[in-house]
């Protein structure tokens, strides 16, 4: 999918949550000049306003990896200004237990309804945006979640399906228009811009400067690890996640992998000493949950293979201990919707 086609599907997302374009509306709607002169003005705004984050395919629209890894961190840089982050504070408020609990969720939902790796992906980035913006009491943790998957969907998907199908398809009981409230909620959380930079999309960049995105299918199981671990992401930026995942992956094939490694963190503008430290840590993840190390044999093997392995229902696991509570009072707002009738179980 085009950048360009990529923000007109967010316009019309948009338009479609304040109510302003019938759901049935499809992309043609806007072929008449006054439709197509509002997107226009649209897109302007969100691309002078730093919002010009990347997402779709590599190399498309005569981006280049490079072009693309820069508008990332500079979108990156612009976001997260304040590590490590912190969740607010209150009685009935979340903790990190609860977010590497419903990031497992979002991650086993996607697979189960067969989405690719830039949608779950996508979908924690911008859970973690609103429960690191906003206060989130636990009853509604589930619903944001659910909130979070359904719009990284419809941004990263071409296939649009109804709310009552996308639902039913996860086994959930929200109704169509608890989950339209908490989509508009998250997004006037995010500004109406939920194209956030995400561990898929740099990962996928950095192994592009290194030609070797073919590698990037077989470590899907691990990069889902590291999505739900709330130690690595709360103090370490997703480029230094990414960067130090492809370090490891690069080891593992070539034994002078620091020269590679080294011009990507001066590209990226990031130390080797936070790449290294960030190294360690994902190393001990992937053992406490007995991955396999990136090696020669497991990064060639059939890629067809590892994904049947990795494509199962099964949630995540998680360490509920792996991070201490790190509270803050930053967050005033609530973030707010109706409860479900019935409060749906975590694994999907």
């Amino acid at each position: 999918m085009s950048m360009l086609a990529l923000d007109e599907k967010f316009y019309i997302l948009s338009l479609r949550l304040i109510g302003f374009l019938p759901q049935s509306a499809s992309c043609r709607i806007f072929a008449g000049d006054s439709m197509q002169k509002s997107f226009e003005t649209y897109r302007s705004v969100r691309l002078t306003s730093g919002s010009s984050a990347a997402a779709g395919k590599l190399m498309q629209d005569g981006i280049s990896s490079t072009q693309l890894l820069h508008m990332l961190l500079q979108r990156e840089k612009l976001l997260y200004q304040n590590y490590p982050l912190s969740l607010a504070q209150g009685e009935g408020m979340i903790g990190w237990r609860e977010r590497n609990r419903e990031c497992a969720w979002v991650c086993a939902a996607a697979r189960r309804i067969g989405l690719e790796m830039d949608a779950a992906s996508l979908a924690v980035s911008i859970f973690d945006r609103v429960v690191t913006s906003v206060r989130i009491p636990g009853k509604y943790i589930n619903c944001v979640a659910v909130g979070s998957l359904s719009i990284a969907k419809k941004l990263c998907e071409d296939h649009e399906e109804d709310a009552p199908v996308f639902l039913g398809r996860l086994r959930l009981e929200y109704s169509a228009q608890e989950l339209k409230r908490m989509e508009l909620k998250i997004l006037e959380v995010l500004r109406w811009d939920a194209n956030l930079p995400n561990l898929n999309r740099f990962v996928e960049c950095l192994l592009s400067e290194l030609e070797a995105t073919f590698l990037l299918p077989s470590i899907k199981k691990h990069l889902d690890f590291l999505l739900c671990d709330s130690a690595l992401t709360s103090n370490f930026r997703w480029s230094v996640l990414a960067l130090s995942t492809v370090s490891l992956l690069v080891e593992a094939t070539n034994k002078h992998w620091q020269y590679p490694i080294n011009a990507l963190a001066r590209l990226c503008k990031i130390p080797m000493s936070e790449v290294n430290r960030c190294r360690v840590k994902i190393s001990n993840l992937w053992s406490r949950h007995m991955l396999p190390m990136p090696s020669t044999f497991h990064l060639l093997a059939d890629l067809d293979d590892q994904d049947s392995d990795m494509d199962t229902d099964s949630p995540l696991s998680y360490d509920p201990s792996s991070h201490p509570p790190a509270l803050s009072s930053e967050a005033s707002e609530y973030i707010t919707s109706p409860a479900p009738r019935a409060l749906q179980p975590t694994p999907c």
